[in-house]
């Protein structure tokens, strides 16, 4: 089973998505977060968020892993926790542009497709 839940940000999506899928056994993919850790990404690369190439390969060869915590899933960008660092007001400013990119949100929805499918919190690249 897919449960999907949209809506703007900041109005609590991740939390009642974290309690919804404790309460019925099932996996909470942040989605939102693993765009956040790619935007954090960019940012520290210094790449332009504007060229959708080089965010595209940045999806590729960045690996992204979830981990299920009592709040809320903690997230890791190339081995490092970046669970506090995609919740910024820099990250926020960024993210809506990183994401906007075809190449790297197809990217994103095929690793999404993968975890949904096999029920696991990890993987090779996003």
């Amino acid at each position: 089973m897919i449960v999907a839940i949209d809506g703007p940000v900041g109005v609590g999506k991740s939390t009642v998505a974290d309690a919804v899928a404790r309460r019925l056994g099932l996996l909470h993919i942040d989605t939102g977060a693993m765009y956040r850790a790619l935007a954090w990404k960019c940012l520290e690369e210094d790449l332009d968020p504007g060229d959708e190439k080089a965010l595209s390969e940045l999806a590729r060869r960045t690996q992204i892993h979830l981990e299920p915590s009592p709040g809320g899933p903690r997230v890791f960008c190339d081995g490092l926790e970046v669970t506090g660092l995609i919740r910024t007001p820099e990250i926020n400013a960024l993210v809506s542009k990183v994401s906007a990119w075809p190449g790297l949100r197809q990217v994103v929805v095929e690793y999404q497709r993968l975890l949904g499918r096999h029920g696991e919190c990890h993987h090779g690249r996003p």
